[in-house]
């Protein structure tokens, strides 16, 4: 499968998918004007994504700020990833946040406490 390398902007986040690394990265600031269009390709990749069931995937969602819209797509992406965890798939969500965000630690709690696929809370 080909990778999907998205540049990121002053309100859009760097998405690195390169699947034969086995990570999928967002990471940056995510406050895109049009949410619904700037996700397109991402869904849209993620539902072509069929990795080897053996080989460790890590999501890293690395983003130092975020909107309510795109927090829901965010979750999206989150549940189409268990879907394929359900299946089979190797894979785990790496949800980082720095010192003293208590905002997205809360978040990543959120999102863990609503998912079944493995789901690490890091600081960095």
């Amino acid at each position: 499968m080909e990778k999907l390398i998205i540049e990121g902007t002053e309100s859009t986040p760097e998405v690195k998918f390169i699947p034969e690394n086995g990570l999928l990265e967002i990471e940056g600031k995510l406050i895109p004007e049009d949410a619904g269009n700037f996700f397109v390709p991402i869904f849209s990749w993620i539902e072509n994504f069929s990795p080897d069931k053996q080989q460790p995937i890590l999501m890293r969602f690395s983003l130092f700020y975020y909107n309510t819209s795109s927090s829901k797509r965010i979750f999206d992406i989150m549940r189409r990833l268990e879907a394929k965890f359900i299946d089979g798939c190797n894979i785990t969500i790496q949800w980082e946040y720095e010192d003293g965000d208590e905002d997205t630690i809360q978040d990543g709690e959120d999102f863990k406490s609503m998912l079944k696929i493995p789901f690490e809370i890091v600081k960095v």
